[in-house]
């Protein structure tokens, strides 16, 4: 009858069990066969001088399956499931170099590894110019950095470099910030330290002040990186810091999620030297001067306006090279190949002094945890 010693009846549970085992071996075998094709794929783009990143298919695989996707399999799952998929097909075709805003286990190294997987070789930078500088110089294909915070505003030093470089946006990523207490000891009360970079203490010190014994000393640190090092190096001593950094450092979660605001998402772009095609929910990014005259910035946004173009964000930065001069960025719905933004694009550059395309690029879905 199955019975097992204790006399249960497990034949249910073992039937389960093989049928899916049996879908196992069908996904293994079914992703071997995606593996070779993508083998294919890559000896064409080759040839054809095509890049190996191609944000525009890669956003059409991920919306097609999260509508295919139905019953207990949720678009979230769908997302992180293919994320490696997609980075194992990259991996067989050509060896992918990203670099990133680091130092390891931060929250920008976390955004490259969802945007490209665990398959990619991913490098640090020890600065956001040193990332743009190693895209530029060809030694990395793609660069990670952060460049707005939805409660710490923008990252200028982001902006400052999309201006001072000629690299492209090729694809944008909403991380939402998960702050854990991190450390080797078993219980808060051990704590005798606290280390973090500033903007996650200020980030979390609601719960701080609440839930940490008063005797505990806090110590900033370059980053939360850094944090989770010392930490790991001290049992008496805890890091505010990522899943990312728990797991790098192996350190233990005494509590998670204890940012004060839940709903604090950073935004991550990656940057690279080719263009992205139409994706049909695009982004695209314009940097522009403005004369010294009265109107100006309506005058110019007008333009978006009569086009019928939604502005997403506005943004201005000292020119640095002239006193009291802004260079403005924009970030519309649309694609600069669409009629309306092309038309509007074209515009700008009759009235403007300056117009820097930065790019048009799959617009990010919701944040990722």
């Amino acid at each position: 009858m199955g019975l097992n010693r204790n006399g249960e009846d497990r034949n249910g549970l073992d039937s389960y069990r093989q049928e899916i085992d049996s879908i196992d071996s069908q996904i293994i075998s079914l992703l071997s066969k995606r593996q070779e094709v993508a083998t294919l794929v890559g000896q064409i783009k080759k040839e054809r001088g095509l890049e190996l990143f191609d944000p525009a298919r890669e956003e059409e695989i991920m919306r097609r399956l999260s509508i295919a996707g139905r019953g207990l399999l949720p678009k979230e799952a769908i997302r992180h499931i293919y994320s490696e998929i997609i980075s194992a097909s990259r991996a067989v075709q050509e060896s992918l170099t990203v670099a990133y805003f680091g130092p390891e286990a931060t929250f920008t190294h976390q955004a490259a590894i969802s945007l490209f997987g665990l398959s990619a070789s991913m490098r640090a930078a020890e600065t956001i110019e040193e990332v743009f500088g190693l895209v530029e110089k060809g030694v990395c294909r793609q660069g990670v950095v952060p460049v707005e915070n939805s409660y710490e505003g923008s990252v200028n030093m982001t902006l400052d470099m999309l201006y001072k470089y000629e690299l492209k946006i090729c694809a944008e990523i909403l991380l939402r910030v998960r702050h854990h207490l991190l450390s080797k000891a078993d219980d808060i009360r051990d704590i005798r330290t606290l280390y973090s970079h500033p903007m996650p203490i200020a980030q979390c010190r609601a719960w701080m002040r609440s839930n940490l014994p008063k005797t505990v000393t806090v110590k900033e640190v370059g980053s939360t990186s850094l944090a989770a090092k010392l930490a790991a190096e001290d049992p008496l001593s805890a890091a505010v810091g990522s899943a990312l950094a728990a797991k790098t450092y192996d350190l233990k979660t005494l509590q998670e999620n204890i940012e004060d605001h839940p709903d604090n998402v950073t935004r991550f772009l990656s940057i690279g030297k080719t263009s992205c095609d139409p994706t049909g929910k695009d982004k695209s990014s314009i940097l522009f001067f403005l004369n010294h005259k009265p109107g100006a910035l309506y005058n110019t946004l007008g333009l978006l306006a009569k086009n019928n173009i939604n502005m997403t964000r506005i943004e201005s930065r000292p020119m640095k090279i002239r006193n009291w001069e802004y260079l403005f960025l924009v970030d519309i719905e649309g694609h600069e190949k669409d009629d309306n933004v092309h038309e509007a694009i074209q515009e700008m550059q009759r009235t403007c002094p300056f117009v820097k395309r930065l790019g048009s690029y799959p617009a990010a879905g919701g944040p990722w945890d």
